[in-house]
């Protein structure tokens, strides 16, 4: 293997990249303006359907319970709780009402409820709603906490009435105390990112591989490449650093459009859920995670290059790789959820969630390098198998013109 022949073939087949534009377009231009408009659209709707469920709390009760008595007690003694409920005029029908969008919910109140309440027996509050409608259905939890404040309030005004102390039906006074070290603001940022760059990571090069080998192979220009005076290893080297260089790319065009967008919006990449906490990163841990998610981008290269030189044809080649989605969706949805503090030590071993790992774990602020070099090291023992298993593919001649 000389240095030169592997530069010269890198050289060759980044030129050859460059010259397809549609590549160029769709795996570097199209994330960068497609991003930005994804994440503000997805956190518009998101933050929309909060605001649905939480502000403008339309009520109206039905002309049958709607006296004046029953209008100012729900005024002053339930949406006094919550300036987001608003009281409508009356309605005839309940149902007619909520399907229509005139009001999110109806309620009805005994007809006596003012003697029983004067004479300390409870009284009815019916709520209608229609749990198919999320503006509807979102409200009455909004409603109904704030009736819940009403009795509370009321149960203390008589228990004082009676010179009993309040304090009679607090048993326990519970006290929260969090001990985490962790930054909670960034909550979602840690669901979504490393998922999103392990994900990127992992199918950013496949256009790449798919064309260096076995799209070579379809256009018979593989032969001609391996008569020359680079030799295999040379040759697999050149291709292999072509991949990492098209992944990274990928990756770092992606992530541009993730930051465009919360320049933005800075609640977009939060979904609409609140703007993202700030951020202290160790630049030691931020420098381990960065390496260990290059590491795995080398994996997955050497996975890609293994499989291009395996298939018949670019087709054949471009189904092969296109499975290697799953490998990365199944870890990435199933720690989603977990914040820097759920994980353990053994998925630092494991590939992909490794990288997952490191990533949540500086987002979320709590740093462990002895679990950070269990990851890096366990990445570097993945390349070098990966590679391996790219050279042997290499140098098999049954692989490598198998048509």
């Amino acid at each position: 293997m000389r240095k030169n022949h592997t530069w010269t073939v890198f050289k060759k087949e980044v030129i050859d990249i460059a010259r397809d534009k549609k590549t160029l377009f769709s795996n570097i231009l199209l994330p960068i303006i497609l991003m930005p408009v994804l994440m503000i659209v997805l956190g518009s709707g998101t933050r929309k359907f909060t605001q649905e469920m939480t502000e403008n709390i339309t009520v109206a009760f039905t002309s049958e319970s709607a006296s004046v008595e029953a209008q100012e007690f729900f005024k002053n003694k339930i949406a006094v709780h919550n300036d987001n409920i608003i009281l409508k005029d009356p309605v005839d029908s309940s149902e007619a009402a909520i399907k229509n969008g005139d009001v999110k919910l109806v309620v009805e109140l005994d007809k006596d409820f003012q003697a029983k309440m004067d004479r300390g027996e409870p009284f009815s509050i019916k709520i209608f709603f229609d749990n198919s409608k999320s503006s509807s259905g979102g409200s009455v939890d909004v409603l109904e906490r704030a009736i819940e404040k009403f009795n509370i309030s009321t149960t203390n005004e008589r228990l004082e009435a009676l010179g009993l102390d309040t304090a009679l039906l607090t048993a326990a006074v519970n006290e929260k105390v969090n001990v985490s070290e962790g930054n909670p603001g960034n909550m979602m940022l840690s669901m979504m990112l490393p998922m999103l760059i392990a994900m990127l990571v992992a199918v950013g090069g496949i256009p790449a591989a798919t064309d260096l080998v076995a799209g070579e192979k379809e256009r018979m220009t593989l032969e001609p490449l391996l008569t020359t005076r680079a030799s295999r290893l040379s040759i697999l080297l050149g291709k292999y650093c072509t991949i990492n260089i098209f992944t990274f790319v990928s990756v770092l065009s992606t992530l541009a459009g993730f930051i465009i967008s919360y320049i933005i919006s800075p609640e977009s990449i939060t979904m609409g859920m609140g703007n993202v906490g700030g951020i202290q990163l160790q630049p030691v841990a931020l420098l381990l995670s960065l390496a260990i998610t290059i590491l795995m981008g080398m994996t997955f290269s050497g996975i890609q290059l293994a499989i291009s030189t395996y298939a018949r044809s670019f087709k054949e080649g471009q189904t092969y790789l296109s499975m290697l989605i799953f490998v990365v969706m199944i870890p990435s949805y199933a720690t989603m959820m977990m914040q820097a503090s759920d994980i353990k030590t053994h998925m630092f071993l494991v590939p992909v969630l490794n990288t997952i790992s490191s990533l949540k774990m500086i987002l979320g602020g709590v740093i462990d390098y002895s679990r950070l070099y269990l990851a890096l090291l366990s990445s570097v023992v993945y390349v070098g198998i990966t590679l391996y298993l790219s050279v042997l593919m290499f140098k098999k001649e049954s692989v490598l013109f198998r048509s």
